[in-house]
């Protein structure tokens, strides 16, 4: 056998799952891995060069986010 390993994406895992596992069983042998929670656990710390510069970078991003909505919103009614 060949082994080929590849990373995807949560929304299309059940997927290719399923297409794996309907496939003969003594042609294929499925290992499957997740990843941890801690692997994708975002970071609460600023780094390079936003380092020292903001306190909280998802509070930072969520405030821009809001802001452009806002202005987004505000172009619309005009």
């Amino acid at each position: 056998m060949q082994q080929i390993t590849i990373n995807v994406n949560p929304s299309i895992y059940e997927h290719i799952m399923f297409f794996l596992q309907n496939l003969p069983k003594n042609l294929v042998d499925i290992q499957s891995q997740t990843e941890t929670s801690l692997s994708h656990k975002p970071s609460t710390k600023a780094f390079g060069i936003l380092n020292g510069k903001i306190k909280d970078p998802l509070e930072w991003q969520r405030e821009i986010r809001e802001e452009s909505d806002r202005d987004i919103y505000e172009s619309f009614k005009r």
